[in-house]
């Protein structure tokens, strides 16, 4: 997370008061929340996906912004008048169900601690959540902070996605991916707390059964 890390330092405005614990961050990946997504893709590159109503998607090869070695893939999210309220970006890999070996939370709680650092915040501040996605099937692990800046609520987050995957040899593969999310809390509300489904905490136990092709 080296790389990362500079970049952060780069692009993150800070203004650290600890007994209030603000924070203030400029822009995430050189992309600014709420910015028109036209400085940094076409429109006709957008896409909508049913399961994300009135939000249009942005997806990797079409958006201009600054990248770092420490992540695969990014995408960027409006909502129908094209004002972005979804910054991502996330780094995946894959291992064979009987092999499962789940580093991400680690990562998470890095980046997590990383955070802690940079604002000058107490750990205490990050909510731990942990969801169902019911439609695909999918779990998160997810550790954000809410904070409010020029009377916008916005929420900054580092999270773990597990997916159940086939590969071309017919292997039943579980694929974890690191995020990195700055998101609205409008957007979290109506497309995370309002599609996903809270449940308690879970090992790698229930993640292999759960994503368990025969379940």
């Amino acid at each position: 997370m080296r790389v990362f890390i500079a970049v952060l330092v780069l692009i993150f405005s800070l203004q650290s008061i600890s007994k209030s614990e603000n924070l203030v961050i400029d822009e995430l990946f050189g992309v600014k929340i709420l910015d028109h997504i036209k400085k940094y893709s076409k429109i006709e590159n957008g896409v909508k996906y049913d399961y994300l109503q009135n939000i249009i998607t942005f997806e990797d090869e079409f958006i201009d912004i600054q990248r770092t070695d420490d992540f695969d893939t990014y995408y960027l999210r409006t909502d129908t008048n094209y004002k972005i309220h979804n910054i991502s970006a996330r780094k995946m890999s894959s291992s064979n169900f009987n092999n499962f070996s789940n580093d991400c939370k680690e990562k998470k709680l890095n980046l997590v601690k990383m955070f802690t650092k940079l604002f000058d915040v107490k750990i205490g501040r990050f909510e731990n959540s942990f969801w169902i996605d019911p439609l695909s099937k999918n779990l998160y692990d997810d550790s954000s902070i809410l904070y409010k800046n020029e009377n916008t609520n916005l929420r900054l987050a580092a999270y773990c996605g597990y997916f159940g995957h086939t590969n071309n040899d017919g292997e039943n593969m579980i694929v974890s991916a690191i995020f990195v999310s700055w998101v609205t809390e409008e957007y979290y509300i109506n497309h995370v707390a309002g599609r996903w489904k809270k449940i308690d905490d879970f090992d790698n136990e229930f993640i292999k059964t759960f994503l368990s092709p025969s379940t």
